[in-house]
């Protein structure tokens, strides 16, 4: 599912509002251009929807499996009590369980007042936030409290921390991410192969428990690989703002050698 929703954003990235290909479509003055990327900026929130649903109902599998699994290994311990191991009653229906434990953590999870909904959960907020939306984030109090009415305004545009988009071991921006799947740390692959090559196998982020680091261990980022072309697009196009800036300033109030 994580992976579905980096493509996601991905996508929405490729089209959003101010980018080249929206921009192309806008300017070309392509009939329907307008109906069309209004369209698709909604076929991508609802996918980030879905995701945010699946996102549930995998948790709420998850629990249900717990669930089953500890009925299972009582019953079998009390089984074993009472008739010894050569037991020959028929097994119980764990595929029933299995339906009733899911629809019995689905109600429950539904019904938790900390559930955020799926139009405000945070894969459809990335999403949204790259469409430039404004998004209200409602604090929500501790289960059995009343949610806060106090409202946090994001706005896509703010400034990502830049040290959170630097390796680790090298201190400069990634270039190409990799992230350990054993301790859930990303390194730029230069500087995990520096770490490998001076024969440093402890992850170098501080009070990780991870002592056996290694090249099998780490995949491409691909979210992290996202979040630094967006910050460098972004450092781009704020760039060109202060360079027209600055070349209006200097026709506004430049120089000028007056011959008498």
């Amino acid at each position: 599912m994580k992976k579905i929703q980096i493509r996601t954003s991905q996508t929405t990235e490729i089209i959003r509002p101010d980018s080249s290909v929206a921009t192309l479509l806008k300017v070309a003055d392509e009939e329907g251009a307008e109906e069309f990327l209004t369209s698709a900026y909604s076929r991508l929130k609802a996918v980030a929807e879905g995701n945010a649903k699946r996102m549930y109902e995998i948790d709420y599998f998850i629990d249900a499996v717990k669930e089953v699994r500890t009925e299972v290994e009582k019953n079998q311990a009390n089984t074993a009590a009472a008739n010894g191991p050569e037991d020959n009653t028929e097994a119980p229906n764990y595929e029933r369980s299995m339906q009733d434990a899911y629809e019995k953590a689905k109600q429950k999870g539904e019904n938790d007042p900390n559930r955020v909904p799926t139009n405000e959960h945070e894969m459809t907020n990335q999403v949204r936030e790259i469409l430039g939306e404004k998004i209200h984030k409602k604090a929500r109090a501790s289960r059995g409290g009343n949610d806060s009415d106090d409202e946090l305004e994001v706005v896509r545009g703010n400034v990502e921390d830049e040290h959170a988009l630097k390796c680790p071991v090298t201190g400069m921006l990634f270039k190409d991410p990799v992230k350990n799947k054993v301790c859930g740390h990303t390194y730029d692959r230069a500087g995990l192969m520096q770490l490998l090559g001076m024969r440093k196998t402890t992850c170098p982020i501080p009070g990780c428990s991870n002592k056996s680091l290694s090249i099998s261990q780490v995949e491409v980022d691909e979210e992290m690989v996202l979040r630094v072309r967006r910050h460098l697009k972004r450092e781009e196009a704020e760039k060109r703002k202060r360079d027209l800036e600055d070349d209006d300033d200097d026709e506004e109030g430049g120089n000028y050698t007056v011959l008498e």
